[in-house]
């Protein structure tokens, strides 16, 4: 039984290393809600979180937490690779 759980751990890590090693693919925006998409294009048109804020009637604070919530439905590091990758799928 101890051999069965051993070989069971090594076919795991196995695949978690090779599973590490395939390069993540990002998320499809069409994930993204509508709001979403409109801070993605002020952003894209080069507008600072102000004045996404201010074009949006929201708050900075609205702003920032909407672009981690885009940073991560999209597998992004950072705003420009966020309106990078949603140019590509078509999302702005």
């Amino acid at each position: 039984m101890i051999e069965t759980a051993r070989e069971a751990l090594a076919d795991l890590e196995e695949y978690l290393l090779v599973a590490s090693e395939r390069p993540r693919e990002p998320r499809l925006a069409a994930n993204l809600t509508q709001r979403e998409r409109d801070v993605l294009a002020l952003l894209a048109d080069g507008f600072r979180t102000a004045e996404v804020a201010e074009r949006l009637s929201v708050s900075e604070h609205t702003v920032r937490s909407r672009v981690r919530t885009i940073l991560g439905k999209l597998d992004a590091r950072n705003r420009e690779h966020a309106v990078a990758i949603a140019i590509r799928h078509g999302a702005v």
